[in-house]
This record gives C-alpha cells, structure tokens and sequence, in this order.
C-alpha cells in the first residue's frame, strides 16, 4: 500500500490550494479573490510574457514564500530540489518537481495550522498512515451507504490535513470524481446529487446547507469536522433526508482520532491510537515503536478505551468558518488600542449568527459610539483575518457581569449600543 502514489491531477489540486491561500495572506486577500479555480498547468507563477496565458502576478517576493510554503509541505529539502522551484515558471513544471521528489523517496507531508491567531505550526505526517487512516474511512463510508462512494463533493479546500484526506487522497486512490468550489456549493444547495456522494464540509458551512429545508436525495452521506457541530444543524440536515452525516474527529497534529455516525453516540478511537494509561488527555500512537504521547488539544470523557466525548477546548478557541480563533488574544489586541479601555470578545449565540461579537468599554466616555464603532471596524479590517473581526461591537461603562461577578454573556440587535452600569 504504501506504493500508492499522488497522481499530477491531485498534485495540481492541492498545489493550487496551497499556492491560493498563501497567496491570500500574502496580499490580504479572502480566498475567493484569488481566483484559483481558473488556474491549470500553464498558469504561470510570475507575469507571464504572453497575454493569453493565466498568471499568479508573483513578485520575486512573493514567488520565494510561494516555493517555500511548497517546499515544506512536500519536504522538498529532503531531496534537494527545492531550488529548482524559483527556475521554473509554471505550475506544471512545479507538478513535475513535487513528482520527482517523491520518486526519490520523499513522500511524506507537513501540514500548517491555521495560525488564525499566533504563528502557525508545522506538522509531519508519514505517508502510510494517512493511507491507512484513508483506508479505513473507506470502508467505514461503504458500509453505511451500503455501497462504494461514487463522487466526492468538496465544500473544504484540499492543503489541510481534513480536505486533504478526504477531498484529495481518497478519492485520488479510488479514482473518483472530485466537484469543488462554488460548483460544489452549487450542487448542494440546488441538491442535484446523486446516491454515493459524499459530501465533505464543516459546522459553518453544513449550517448553510441546513437552512435551505430541500430534501435530499437518497443515498448521500455527509462529513463534518473542524469544530464541535451544533446537535440542531445536525437534526435539521438528517430531517432533511441526508442519509448520514459522519463526525469526525482530529487535529492538524493527529490527523484523525476518532468518528462517530451519529451526534447523540460518543466517538470510536480509530485504531492508530490507543488511551495513554498514564495521561488521561493523551493518546499513543500504536503504529509506531517508542513513540511519544500525545496531548490532544479538548478536554475528554472516556467511557472505556475506546470511546469518548470532547467536552471543551483546552485553548479556549472557538470556530468561526471552520477555522480556530482564539477570543482572548483578539480581546487582548484590541485593549491595546488607545481607544478602549477594555474588551471582551465572544462567539455570537446561534439565534445572533456564526460570527464573533465585542463588548466594549470606550477609553473616552464622551466619544460618539457611532464613530467609535466605525473606527475600530476600520482597525480590525486592517491588521485582523476576516475571521478573527467582530461583526457586532456593544458598548457600555463595565464589562458584562452576573450577579457575583462572573464574565457574563451579552444579547446584540441592531444598532444595540447598550451601556452596562
């Protein structure tokens, strides 16, 4: 098995993802300003000399954090043909090179956090246990649509470990179809599917799904990851007539831990791993001699040794688009403003949306709030990810509290600008 390779059209896949969302950071742009889905073997990194041909428009800047992002994703450096990537000019000659690397031996991948907060982490995954992990999935979604997976439709990009998996290296393997995009959002909302899809997203995105209330066809199952989804997005989408949506469970560190088939069971360990004895919070990886535990980023409630339930982020994040954000540093940040004298940042309720809100307390009581409000939505526009800026800010003279002091939540409407006294 472990001579299964990436074919060039999964190469160019996941490099154009990979390419379009540094190239996103790079010029502080949302993912679909950058246009990647027009993007194919001729596309070329730099201005391209011919006015037909498709370009990334990369500066001599912007071309080296191209090849260095990757570079590190495919462990190019492991042998030694990283640096043909600033010689060659077009995404299929990058394709040709990642291939070449591989063949040499270097199969193995780093994924990147999402850094949404904080500088992102780098994580190595051995090229056999994503294929085992991806195998056993596998067989798992067979037996709960009672037939093999026809069609893969891809609601999540391809460069994190949970799209990849999923959107890229199984459908690769079992050389099935792959709808991306807004082609695939498309054929989700308009519910044009067909029995054996499979239907890869996250809470954010199912929740959109969910509120159009159409029926879905039969034989189509559906996966969420990425974040705790809500137990009535869940319910609505299965009222719907969605044959299954399956959770899984992970991290960019782990890749998978854990699956469940329904919301109300808890999750099953996959078998790569088992319950560390000594740390409650840590897994051992079975598939590897002496290795070292590790620590899962939530809170677990173990049931025996192989199943359990999350039941709360150690780091305090929240999901927003599937992404993780940490409110505390975003509260932080924004008490350094010369502005506010203090924040607090909170994920909105589902009746008030998906998004973060902000309370508060002016610097300058005498400050007209509308002009605040203006200001600081200027500043977070400015030095924020779109997902890290509230989409709603209160103010008033203390903190939200409960009646012993306790951080206490806040409701927003419209145009609230209540004051807490």
């Amino acid at each position: 098995m472990s001579r299964i390779e990436l074919s060039a059209a999964a190469l160019l896949d996941v490099l154009r993802s990979l390419l379009a969302d540094e190239l996103g950071h790079l010029r502080c742009l949302p993912a679909h300003e950058v246009h990647a889905e027009q993007w194919n073997h001729a596309t070329c990194i730099s201005r391209s000399q011919s006015a037909a041909a498709l370009s990334l428009g990369a500066d001599s800047l912007e071309r080296l954090a191209l090849a260095t992002r990757v570079t590190d994703f495919f462990q190019l450096r492991e042998t030694g043909v990283e640096d043909y990537l600033l010689r060659k000019d077009s995404l299929g000659e990058w394709v040709e090179l990642i291939r070449l690397s591989r063949a040499r031996g270097s199969r193995d991948l780093t994924f990147q956090t999402s850094g949404s907060s904080g500088i992102p982490s780098q994580c190595d995954h051995r090229w056999l246990t994503l294929l085992n992990e991806v195998g056993h999935f596998h067989a798992v979604f067979t037996d709960v649509l009672q037939q093999p997976v026809r069609r893969v439709i891809a609601l999540v990009p391809c460069h994190h470990i949970y799209g990849f998996l999923f959107t890229l290296l199984l459908p690769d393997i079992h050389q099935l179809p792959v709808v991306r995009g807004h082609q695939a959002l498309q054929l989700v909302m308009q519910r044009q599917l067909q029995p054996g899809d499979l239907l890869v997203g996250h809470p954010f995105i199912w929740a959109q799904i969910s509120r159009s209330g159409k029926v879905f066809p039969a034989g189509v199952m559906g996966l969420t990851s990425t974040g705790p989804a809500d137990p009535a997005v869940l319910e609505a989408l299965l009222a719907q007539q969605l044959g299954n949506i399956t959770e899984i469970y992970g991290a960019t560190e782990t890749a998978g831990v854990g699956y469940r088939l329904h919301h109300q069971q808890p999750f099953t360990l996959l078998p790569r791993w088992q319950r560390d004895a000594h740390h409650p919070a840590s897994l051992l990886d079975a598939s590897m001699q002496n290795a070292p535990a590790v620590c899962l980023p939530d809170h677990l409630q173990w049931f025996d040794e192989r199943h359990f339930c999350p039941i709360g982020r150690k780091d305090h994040a929240v999901q927003v688009g599937g992404i993780n954000v940490f409110p505390r540093q975003i509260e932080q940040w924004l008490e350094s403003l010369p502005e506010v004298a203090s924040a607090r940042v909170r994920l909105m309720t589902p009746a008030e949306g998906q998004r973060l809100k902000a309370f508060i307390v002016p610097e300058n009581p005498l400050q007209p709030l509308d002009e605040l409000s203006e200001l600081l939505q200027q500043r977070c526009e400015q030095h924020l990810a779109a997902v890290e800026r509230p989409r709603h800010f209160s103010f008033g003279d203390v903190l939200p509290a409960g009646a012993y002091g306790k951080a206490a939540d806040w409701p927003i409407q419209p145009q609230n600008r209540e004051r807490y006294a």
